[in-house]
């Protein structure tokens, strides 16, 4: 795989029905840039399950057909005024394939799905630790909020 390529030599693709296994390349290579325990864990049933839903969007970064960056999304309807606001969900970018514009083309990705489905405006959750991603999303032209997230754990 040749890292010293640009967004330019990137093929970014938008996963569908069927694209199951750049999905699952997707998820691993999340799973290894998140630092997860289980590098090779893959929720089959549901990445096949989530292609086939018309408010989840998956874009992915292929290079020599080797999926090197991608990110997730949920069209979520709003009741306040009519269509959506898109929650970015997770994205991620390998090492090797980092500050290349990747990470800035997934997004404008998204924000073209965005606009061509109606979805007015976009969201995403960094944690306050991550200055990297901070000022990634600062630099794209998002603009911090302070909230405080909850995590509730209702499998007890």
């Amino acid at each position: 795989m040749d890292t010293n390529t640009s967004a330019n030599s990137i093929l970014f693709k938008r996963l569908q029905a069927g694209d199951a296994s750049l999905f699952e390349e997707l998820v691993k290579l999340f799973n290894v840039e998140f630092e997860k325990s289980d590098l090779d864990y893959v929720n089959v049933e549901n990445i096949k399950s989530l292609l086939t839903k018309p408010d989840f969007v998956c874009f992915v970064a292929l290079s020599e057909n080797q999926v090197v960056g991608g990110l997730t999304g949920y069209a979520l309807k709003m009741y306040g005024y009519v269509g959506s606001t898109m929650y970015l969900y997770d994205m991620a970018v390998a090492n090797a394939y980092q500050r290349k514009g990747i990470g800035s083309k997934l997004v404008s990705e998204l924000k073209t799905f965005c606009t061509q489905h109606g979805i007015r405006d976009m969201y995403v959750q960094a944690d306050v630790i991550d200055d990297h991603a901070i000022a990634f999303y600062k630099n794209l032209g998002g603009e911090p909020a302070d909230v405080v997230h909850f995590t509730f754990d209702i499998s007890e």
